[in-house]
């Protein structure tokens, strides 16, 4: 079992020879090499526990194979991830519709390591909690209730002094430009919020109608944003921008098995003719689908604010202007403050709720019109 999992990972064949401590240029087959990294974990308990550390990462469970291996929902995948009872190794990412969307995987040997009596256990809590938390909530609800509208009129009157100075130190233009570019950052983390909320909720459409809702303000700013004078449009081109789709046919899927090809991958690069030649084969090439318009916003008169905005070229090219009439960056840093493409903090949502951010979004966007 453990032989075919790792074979199902394409774990690098460089890395199994470095487990083994081989040459690099070591002719023995995968397959052979995978054998004999089974055979040393079996009688040797440390060098397991090496390996298992050593490719912790590629061993990942995904959520999909999670729910398999637990017979659980992805609601409650997504709650015990919540409750700390599921510890997340790392995040990764996959682009839909244009969308940049990230998951969690988790530590391979940690889930092998849980009894169906703990998943069990982790099913009942919840009920023994709701009586508890019905008892308690009351109690607090005024509590925090009270703390949150201190904290929302707060930031009011902060606010307000953050406008009067854009536009005293700076002009009306400014303010408005500045404004815009705020409450666009605002809607781009409650598209973000309303994106996980779709996955971790089963079968809601609100939340993903909600999240598409947000993205088409987003864009909607955006478009008015690159007219302002105070905007700035650039493209970048990552090292591998196209997105690249291949389905050999059964007669070359086995040829690839037969001739111990890494992946398909390795079989079409060696055999691309005999490939593009083939009816049954699909190989087909999306041009720049990783690439991204990137947008900065700033002013001379405050060198110390800016923001920054990332549109997919699959869904900017719709509206924004042909990469090569923009000049070209070689990264896109997405730091501080106004960081694009998270989701939002719980303090945030107290502050920043959904439904005041659509108001002061649809408000700002109507003053920045004045100036287009």
């Amino acid at each position: 079992m453990l032989a075919s999992l790792i074979s199902s990972r394409r774990i690098l064949k460089t890395k199994l020879l470095d487990f083994l401590g081989l040459p690099d240029n070591c002719q023995d087959k995968t397959d052979l090499i995978v054998n004999r990294i089974v055979s040393v974990l079996e009688v040797n308990a440390a060098e397991e526990k090496r390996f298992w550390e050593t490719f912790k990462s590629e061993l990942a469970v995904a959520p999909v194979e999670l729910e398999a291996m637990l017979d659980c929902s992805a609601a409650e995948r997504q709650l015990w991830i919540e409750q700390g009872k599921l510890p997340i190794l790392e995040y990764r990412s996959f682009r839909k519709s244009g969308i940049h969307l990230e998951y969690p995987v988790h530590d391979r040997r940690f889930i092998l390591s849980l009894t169906q009596s703990e998943i069990n256990n982790w099913r009942k809590e919840p009920k023994r909690l709701i009586k508890s938390h019905r008892q308690t909530a009351a109690s607090f609800s005024t509590e925090n209730f009270a703390e949150n509208e201190q904290s929302r009129v707060a930031f009011s009157s902060d606010w307000e002094k953050i406008i009067a100075d854009w536009k005293e130190q700076g002009s009306a233009e400014i303010s408005a430009t500045f404004q815009l570019a705020y409450w666009t950052v605002w809607a781009s983390r409650w598209a973000k919020e309303n994106q996980l909320k779709s996955q971790a909720v089963e079968s809601n459409k609100i939340y993903e109608t909600h999240q598409q809702e947000w993205y088409e303000r987003k864009n909607k700013a955006v478009k008015l944003l690159i007219e302002m004078p105070y905007a700035m449009l650039y493209f970048y081109r990552p090292p591998d921008a196209d997105k690249l789709y291949l389905e050999l046919c059964d007669d070359h899927q086995n040829m690839m098995k037969d001739g111990y090809y890494w992946d398909k991958w390795e079989f079409f690069n060696q055999n691309r003719k005999l490939v593009n030649r083939c009816r049954e084969c699909v190989y087909c090439e999306t041009k720049d689908y990783y690439s991204l318009y990137y947008l900065e916003i700033k002013s001379d008169k405050f060198p110390d604010l800016s923001f920054s905005y990332h549109t997919p070229y699959t869904i900017g090219r719709k509206f924004l202007p042909h990469p090569e009439t923009l000049p070209a960056v070689d990264h896109v840093e997405q730091d501080g403050i106004f960081r694009f493409g998270r989701s939002l903090l719980e303090q945030e949502k107290v502050i920043h709720t959904e439904k005041d951010v659509l108001v002061k979004f649809e408000a700002a966007l109507t003053e920045a019109k004045k100036f287009v």
